[in-house]
């Protein structure tokens, strides 16, 4: 019994963490929002 139970943990485990790897991946496809492209911009105009 004690065996099906960490079976059942590591499969949890191991989707949660698949899933987790796909919404981050799903998030960094999408594009990024002018406001934010306009702001790297102003970054890089600044004088060092």
């Amino acid at each position: 019994m004690s065996s099906a139970v960490w079976i059942v943990v590591a499969v949890f485990a191991v989707g949660a963490v698949a899933g987790g790897l796909l919404r981050i991946r799903a998030w960094l496809a999408k594009p990024a929002s002018p406001e934010v492209i306009e702001a790297a911009h102003r970054d890089d105009d600044k004088p060092e």
